[in-house]
């Protein structure tokens, strides 16, 4: 590997480390209504995908690259995958996965460099990992090992943030600025991550619907975008309806969630 993909390497177990010593924030619980919306609303969303292209999840063998501490994977196995294997650069997470999550089959190791024979698996999978990658050759190198260990006539499953439409961008800022101040009036000096305060955002690449086809070039793709945005989705603990309204709206949609065949 280059020495700019050594340094990627070293950037992002840096930045997870930092995550991980943060703690859990309490904005990702199901305590939180956002959170509890998002979770929900995307399992929806990738059922309906894997319907309209009618892949059956019973018996699949599965991979997730940036699997984290597992919790994605264990939800397959109960959607009816038969094996869920996991990779991750974050040794931390994967010793929490384990523990948590003894059935699956997890590794430490760099998903650019995929430990498994071609056409290994029926589908692969990617939730948020590529858009933490910032470098292109990087996130393209994960791209062609995902599409590598997939078996002919498999599927990556991938679910990712888009550019946000600068209509959105207008409509978000006045609920940023008020969950802002909120957040400053009721925390107290020296209030943990545990209690709410968050930790320094992630660095990340917004990825379009053409960096999806560039990543996946050989296989015919559906599409869409999916996930209302997190600061708006909120309003679900107040009206559930009103959260379901508003996630209709495609502007106020934050990710792009695609499954790509390849072709048999």
């Amino acid at each position: 590997m280059n020495n700019k993909g050594s340094d990627e390497i070293s950037r992002l177990r840096a930045e997870y480390a930092r995550r991980d010593a943060a703690g859990l924030s309490s904005t990702y619980t199901y305590r939180n209504p956002a959170f509890a919306f998002h979770m929900q609303e995307r399992e929806w969303a990738i059922l309906r995908i894997l319907e309209e292209d009618r892949v059956n999840l019973a018996g699949a063998r599965l991979l997730e690259v940036g699997c984290g501490t597992g919790h994605i994977l264990e939800r397959f196995l109960e959607f009816g995958a038969e094996k869920a294997v996991g990779i991750d650069l974050a040794e931390h997470r994967i010793r929490v996965a384990k523990g948590k999550y003894p059935n699956l089959l997890l590794l430490q190791g760099n998903a650019a460099e995929l430990p498994f024979p071609g056409n290994t698996f029926d589908m692969a999978m990617q939730f948020l990992c590529l858009s933490s990658v910032l470098d292109p050759g990087m996130r393209q190198r994960i791209a062609d090992e995902m599409w590598r260990v997939v078996r002919p006539g498999g599927r990556i499953l991938y679910y990712d943030l888009r550019p946000v439409h600068f209509v959105a961008r207008l409509l978000f800022l006045p609920f940023s600025l008020v969950k802002k101040i909120s957040s400053s009036a009721f925390s107290s000096p020296g209030t943990g991550t545990a209690e709410g305060k968050e930790p320094p955002p992630t660095p990340v690449q917004c990825l379009t619907s053409r960096d999806i086809r560039a990543f996946f070039p050989k296989g015919p793709m559906r599409y869409r975008s999916v996930s209302l945005d997190y600061n708006l989705a909120g309003i679900a603990g107040t009206s559930l309806l009103a959260a379901q309204l508003l996630s209709r709206i495609p502007v106020l949609r934050t990710h792009y969630l695609a499954l790509i065949r390849k072709p048999s």
